[in-house]
This record gives C-alpha cells, sequence and structure tokens, in this order.
C-alpha cells in the first residue's frame, strides 16, 4: 500500500471512526470469521498508513513554518536543501533557480557562502522553454537529461520528483528529489503536500529577494539609478577576494565625462543631470550582467569586470567610449550636445599581495592613474595601467597630495 504522503492529516481520525463503525456491522452481519479478518487486516493498514502520513504531515508542517520565519536567502537556501532532505525522507534533493541578472549568486558572495559552496544549488541563467504550463514530474531516474539538474551527481537513484517553482505565473525554477528506490517517484504517487511545500518555498524565496532589495536602497545613486560609491567599495573587496579564492582575473575602469562642468556652465545643472543619467545608461548598455557599475561620485563612474583580463576590459572600454561619443545628446528640442568620456583601465595582479582592502585601493588606483594618463593625452581615449609612463604616475600623485583635480 502506498504511504508516502497519500492521506491528509485529517484521515486519520476519520479511517479510526469508519473502522468501528464498520467493525461494529460485521459482528451485527455475523459474516464468516475469515472475511471478517481480511476486512480487519485491510482496515488496519489503513489506519497504519493514516497513522504514518500524520506523523509526516507534522513534520512537514514544522518545516513550512521554519522556512516562513526565515528571512535571509542564504539562510532559506541552506535550510531547504539540508533540511527538507529529511523532512521528506529521501536520498537526493536539489534547488535550481533562474538567476538571469546573478541577482542571487552576488547575494550568497556578499554572505561568504559562494554558490560553489552550497551543495545541491544549481543557479542558471536561463530556463527550458516550455509550452504548457509547468507540471510536476514523478518516474524513472534518466541520467542524461537530469544531469544539469542534480549538482552534485547521486549515485544509484532511481526515480525521480521535479516539481516546478511559479511565482505570479512565471517559472522561477524547480525543486528536485532523487531516491535509490525505483517506487518512491512513480507516477501514481500523490503531490499534494509537495506542492504546497513548493508554493510556500517560492513565497519565501521572493520575500527573501524583496529584503535583500531593500537593503541595497542605500545603496544605489538615487539620480542614475546605478549603485553609489559604498556599495562599489565593498563589491570591490569581494571581488579581489574571488581572484584569491578563483584565481580569476578582475579588471576594472575609471570612466569621467570630459569637460563636464562647461556642460553645467553653459546649461544649467538640470540638463548636466540628464548627461549624468543617460552617459550611465549608456555605459550600462554595454556591460554584462554580473559586471558592477557605480556613480564615483560628481561625473566620474567606476566598472568592475569580473572575470575580465585587462585586453579584455579595454575592447569594451573602447566600446563604451566609441557608444556614448557617437551618440547623440538631445533634451527638450535643444541643440545636439557634444559628450565624450575618457576611460582608464586596471587589472588586479595574478598574485596579489595585501588584504582585499588593499588590494581594492590598489586595483582603483591604478585605473584612476591611468584616467589622468587619458586626459593627460587630450580626452575622449581608453588608457590602460600598462601604459602610464612613471613621471605621470609621480605628477598625479603629487596633483592629488595638494588637493587639485583635473577636468
Amino acid at each position: 500500500m502506498n504511504s508516502h504522503l497519500q492521506i491528509p492529516s485529517n484521515v486519520f481520525l476519520q479511517v479510526e471512526f469508519e473502522f468501528i463503525a464498520i467493525t461494529a456491522l460485521v459482528d451485527m452481519d455475523n459474516q464468516p470469521q475469515t472475511e471478517s479478518q481480511q476486512l480487519r487486516d485491510q482496515l488496519q493498514s489503513l489506519m497504519d498508513a493514516a497513522r504514518l502520513n500524520e506523523k509526516k504531515w507534522r513534520r512537514l508542517d514544522q518545516f513550512e513554518k521554519q522556512l516562513i520565519a526565515t528571512r535571509t536567502l542564504p539562510e532559506l537556501v541552506q535550510l531547504m536543501l539540508e533540511n527538507y532532505q529529511t523532512a521528506c525522507e529521501t536520498d537526493v534533493v536539489t534547488l535550481v533557480l533562474c538567476d538571469p541578472e546573478y541577482e542571487i549568486r552576488r547575494i550568497l558572495e556578499r554572505s561568504q557562502s559562494g554558490c560553489d559552496e552550497v551543495p545541491g544549488l544549481v543557479l542558471l541563467e536561463k530556463l527550458p522553454a516550455h509550452d504548457a504550463e509547468p507540471a510536476p514530474y514523478l518516474g524513472p531516474f534518466d541520467a542524461e537529461m537530469e544531469r544539469a539538474i542534480f549538482d552534485p551527481w547521486p549515485d544509484g537513484c532511481h526515480s525521480m520528483m521535479l516539481l516546478p517553482l511559479m511565482r505570479q505565473g512565471e517559472l522561477v525554477g524547480s525543486l528536485n528529489m532523487a531516491s535509490s528506490a525505483a517506487e518512491r517517484f512513480s507516477a501514481d504517487r500523490s503531490t499534494d503536500f509537495v506542492e504546497r511545500l513548493a508554493d510556500i518555498f517560492s513565497i519565501c524565496l521572493e520575500n527573501a529577494l524583496n529584503h535583500e532589495r531593500l537593503n541595497l536602497i542605500g545603496l544605489t545613486d538615487p539620480l542614475t539609478g546605478i549603485f553609489n560609491r559604498r556599495y562599489l567599495e565593498t563589491r570591490c573587496q569581494e571581488e579581489t577576494a574571488n581572484v584569491r579564492r578563483y584565481r580569476s582575473p578582475l579588471s576594472s575602469m575609471f570612466l569621467d565625462i570630459d569637460k563636464f562642468k562647461r556642460i553645467n556652465d553653459t546649461y544649467g545643472h538640470i540638463m548636466g543631470d540628464e548627461v549624468l543619467r543617460k552617459v550611465a545608461s549608456l555605459i550600462k548598455s554595454e556591460l554584462r550582467s554580473n559586471d558592477v557599475l557605480a556613480r564615483y561620485g560628481g561625473e566620474e563612474f567606476v566598472v568592475l569586470l569580473p572575470q575580465t583580463a585587462l585586453h579584455h576590459a579595454c575592447e569594451i572600454a573602447e566600446r563604451i567610449r566609441g557608444t556614448i561619443a557617437e551618440h547623440p545628446f538631445r533634451f527638450d528640442g535643444r541643440d545636439e550636445l557634444q559628450v565624450t568620456i575618457s576611460i582608464g583601465v586596471a587589472q588586479v595582479p595574478a598574485e596579489p599581495e595585501g588584504s582585499d582592502r588593499d588590494i581594492a585601493h590598489k586595483l582603483l588606483a591604478a585605473a584612476d592613474e591611468a584616467l589622468y594618463l587619458a586626459k593627460e593625452s587630450g580626452r575622449n581615449k581608453v588608457v590602460s595601467e600598462q601604459n602610464r609612463p612613471a613621471t605621470v604616475v609621480a605628477k598625479r600623485s603629487l596633483i592629488k597630495m595638494l588637493g587639485f583635480g583635473s577636468a
């Protein structure tokens, strides 16, 4: 008899009542003893199943309460992957989440629990297309088809269940289970309890993401809508830590709008604000979803390019420079305004020395020095740290020490 979450929690009392009633009828009808015993055995089996389901329901109910009480995304993911395996009595549990903007990945990295350190979590930039509304799948374990879903790869599994995670009509991921027992997740199994749990988890996931987004409000520049300097400093240290951990390159750009003071003086600060917004938008349009764009202050911007070597960063910078130089800046029907930008590019050394904070500071300082050279050599240019003559660096350091800036 199927005993895996097939009977609602109130069935136990109902079955017990029916058992007493039918037993009385059997006695009254004076049925043959063998038939009566068979009926009693069947009812006893049903009662045992009801008791087992009652126990499982209470365990899942307690787990649901834990999910609802969880506020942060790292805690929610950890709870789902570590505790649910016990709650549902299965061999393997994995969680697939759609993360096209690398939002979940960044949140986990900020919490010091990077995605690579969360067994069972699979983040995908895009989920497979589907024509019909996604529905739970229960059936044989298909090793080739599901290799991307079950990571780490489970050995000896023969059946599986894939539960779609839906939020506001959109597929946001899947909760996946696998078992060594072939009959554990057969097509005739009921999924009422686990579907309910999947719905609750989807809501908790949305709430956790909204909580993280609220925290980011204080890290966003109100004029341009991009990140501010406070966020940049934190994120830069996180990315330099990843350079050590994964030995992947990290580059940065320092960008400055050329002769921006003249724009403000000639057209007014309202026009200057419009230029800042548009420049930020144009820069962002040339970046990848995992790159970081922040307003450093005034007309200066900084871009962090994870997993990007210096030569590739220079190519991206040149693309940004060209896009802005060729863009027609027109506001309120006025004549076209010519806007250009200068960019300095730098990369963290392959074997960086010092603390994450020191490395982050040196990276931004190197990009800033390269920006100064771009300004000194005529503006509207891209210069990398490799092109910086020592005399220019010394001159820039003296200017900074004396408290002057460059236009």
